[in-house]
């Protein structure tokens, strides 16, 4: 696709995309106006012991990791949340509810993770937040049970003791070393010596066994899948709640784009032909006419010819433009004789044709249009003429038997008298119709007699016929147009209507006629969109006439001038 077809695209479901996103930010706003503010209230845990070693080993510091995955699930479990609630005792509030507002998630490669809560009043968020993860510590399988926990702090009691008494023995430690620098006696100064040796010991032994003793707390507190609080839940002073402009503009962004994806999955799955460049390329044969919607579905017949559209408009001109590129294709040293058919029903032809011969004819061309639908035939209720009498009538006639000249020697009374009963006239000058007659039984076998073919040599004989519309039903349910295009050796106009003529069917009525070694002249669109085509015709070009009507002043003064004139001839 060019850039012009994107635009033409976006042109043609700007409505959808617009729709959509109205009515989509529409929702998105209605469902978020008036919800209260949230606030959200987070607090940090860590799992395993690594950090707390002085020589971390990688298998602990994966073990946390992977244990984390664990905490995570373990947050929204019916105990630890019931238990939360307990403590912070918010009534009227499950655990069921607490699990939509609690959530949990790992920091990236690492073992910490992050609980937060959101809830309407930002202590109790806070609050509800430390709860959860104190009692994840204390329901964690990795927390110090009660029994390992007196044992601490008997150890930790023990600690504190030996940290006096160390101390105690230190002080004495240094008091004896200053007597023992005044001393000068050699006896005493050997009993202070033993007494010093003595708190040395005592000192080291205390030290040593301190060292024990938090080496046992740490091997029972440092688990590898213990988890603690690093970092508490603060109470939050903004709102989390949703912002509802920025939802309403994500959901009207959301809606267009579905949108659009729609509009191309819908242009993408037609195949039927819109513009001329499309039909060029699919059926590879020349454009001669694009012909705008006439009129509704609803409209009469004579409502949607082109005698009743002023001679100025679109429409008009669009036949005008077929008329000359099919005049100016046409050779010279032949009578124009075109059947004009389309690939199936309801696509046109029929108004195409009438609307056609209307053009020529008021072109002074002699047109005679001939209606070889002898299936459904349409051109009598067209022009509002009987039908009688016509093609089949007149397929029984000699086209060599001709009634004798008038006086006059008039030219119309050359033609054979069947042709002449046959032959209709219309409100255009010029333009004659022969409407199909009675209905056959074998209406193929008919159109592709040789009687057929010698009327149409009768038609290419008279001085009175410069062109010869033959209007033929569709080229794919029957075979009445091919068989009639081959008889005649006639050029053939294929009408497409457009959005409506799937590519398939166009080229399987193409590829009928080739097979017959029949050429198809041209195409002509029906219902063209302008908005469709490259260019919009008559859309933003008014190039029409527009009657000069001049102003009171003008008027006056050109009265003023006209009796001036009469004066000066008398």
């Amino acid at each position: 696709m060019d850039f012009l077809q994107y635009v033409r695209l976006v042109r043609k479901w700007l409505w959808l995309v617009v729709l959509a996103a109205v009515v989509s930010g529409g929702i998105s706003f209605i469902l978020n106006t008036g919800r209260p503010l949230t606030y959200r209230a987070e607090v940090l845990l860590y799992i395993g012991s690594y950090l707390d070693s002085s020589n971390p080993d990688y298998s602990g510091m994966l073990l946390g990791r992977e244990l984390a995955q664990s905490y995570v699930q373990l947050v929204e479990t019916r105990s630890i949340l019931q238990a939360a609630i307990d403590q912070v005792a918010i009534p009227n509030l499950t655990a069921e509810g607490l699990r939509g507002l609690v959530d949990a998630e790992i920091l990236a490669e690492t073992s910490f993770m992050r609980v937060s809560v959101e809830w309407f009043d930002p202590v109790l968020a806070a609050n509800l937040a430390n709860a959860i993860g104190a009692q994840l510590v204390a329901q964690a399988p990795g927390a110090v049970s009660e029994s390992e926990q007196r044992y601490i702090d008997f150890m930790q009691g023990q600690i504190d003791t030996l940290l006096i008494q160390q101390v105690n023995s230190t002080e004495q430690l240094n008091a004896l070393e200053e007597e023992i620098q005044r001393t000068t006696d050699e006896a005493t100064r050997n009993s202070l010596q033993e007494r010093r040796v003595s708190l040395i010991a005592q000192i080291n032994t205390a030290s040593a066994t301190i060292a024990t003793f938090q080496n046992q707390i740490i091997r029972l507190e440092q688990k590898p899948n213990q988890i603690e609080i690093r970092e508490t839940a603060s109470i939050p002073t903004n709102a989390s709640g949703v912002n509802v402009f920025n939802i309403t503009i994500i959901g009207a962004i959301v809606g267009a784009t579905i949108a659009i994806g729609i509009a191309f999955l819908v242009e993408y799955l037609d195949d039927t032909i819109r513009t001329t460049e499309e039909a060029v390329q699919s059926l590879a044969l020349p454009v001669l006419g694009a012909i705008m919607r006439i009129g509704k579905k609803t409209d009469k017949y004579a409502e949607r010819l082109v005698t009743h559209f002023p001679s100025m408009s679109p429409i008009a001109e669009g036949y005008r433009t077929l008329r000359t590129n099919l005049l100016f294709t046409a050779k010279e040293e032949q009578k124009g004789i075109y059947v004009v058919t389309s690939a199936n029903p309801e696509e046109g032809k029929s108004i195409t044709t009438a609307n056609l011969a209307i053009t020529m004819a008021l072109a002074g061309l002699q047109v005679l249009l001939i209606d070889a639908d002898l299936r459904r035939p349409k051109l009598h209720e067209v022009f509002g003429l009987e039908n009688n009498v016509g093609l089949t009538t007149l397929l029984f006639a000699d086209p060599g038997t001709s009634e004798e000249k008038t006086d006059g020697g008039d030219d119309e009374n050359r033609l054979p008298a069947s042709l002449r009963q046959c032959l209709q006239n219309t409100s255009v000058p010029r333009l004659r119709v022969i409407t199909s007659g009675f209905i056959p039984s074998n209406p193929t076998e008919i159109l592709g007699s040789a009687l057929m073919q010698r009327w149409i040599d009768a038609f290419r004989a008279s001085p009175n016929i410069d062109i010869v519309l033959i209007d033929t039903p569709p080229s794919l349910m029957v075979a009445d147009s091919s068989v009639l295009a081959a008889t005649a050796k006639a050029d053939v106009l294929l009408v497409i209507d457009c959005a409506h003529t799937r590519r398939g069917a166009a080229l399987k009525a193409k590829e009928k006629f080739s097979q017959l070694g029949i050429q198809i002249k041209g195409v002509v669109l029906n219902r063209v969109n302008p908005r469709d085509e490259s260019y919009d015709y008559g859309q933003g070009y008014n190039y029409y006439y527009t009657p000069y009507a001049p102003t009171q002043k003008q008027a006056s003064a050109v009265t003023d001038e006209q009796k001036l004139a009469s004066r000066r001839e008398s």
